[in-house]
């Protein structure tokens, strides 16, 4: 995700990310600060990330500065945060050591469940060992229904 850092009036950016609730460890949103095109040096910055989820939760967590010369930091989704699936809405801040602060746009990602997270039930799970046992079911169930049909 590039920020640019500038005094200008900007729209949430959709960043078509979408993480899945089971992306354990990998679900990795990079970041690439710039300030009227060169990058922005991050060397005295506390980053923050917040963010807000579909069901109202709510982080702010710091970011790992990987690059503070260029202007590079990443944030990896806890388990924990990747368990609030849907719509995700997110600010980065940054805290200067001087006592200065500067958040930058929104931006949003999604989560979607994975088809694992999604509890499908099955309605009916039918085993047939062999054939003989398929027989004395189906008998079973002509027994059944006779005696229903005679109680009639």
């Amino acid at each position: 995700i590039s920020l640019d850092i500038n005094a200008r009036k900007s729209n949430a950016q959709s960043t078509n990310i979408q993480f899945f609730t089971q992306d354990t460890g990998s679900a990795k949103l990079s970041f690439s600060f710039t300030k009227d095109g060169v990058p922005l040096p991050l060397s005295a910055v506390d980053a923050k990330i917040v963010l807000l989820y579909a069901d109202d939760s709510f982080y702010k967590r710091s970011l790992t500065l990987t690059d503070k010369v260029n202007g590079k930091a990443e944030y990896v989704l806890s388990d924990e945060e990747l368990k609030h699936y849907g719509q995700v809405k997110a600010e980065v801040k940054l805290y200067y050591t001087n006592g200065q602060a500067l958040a930058t746009i929104f931006f949003t990602f999604s989560i979607a469940k994975t088809l694992e997270d999604q509890n499908i039930v099955p309605v009916a799970e039918y085993y047939i060992d062999d054939f003989e046992s398929l027989r004395a079911g189906i008998n079973k169930t002509v027994d059944e229904i006779s005696q229903t049909l005679e109680e009639i």
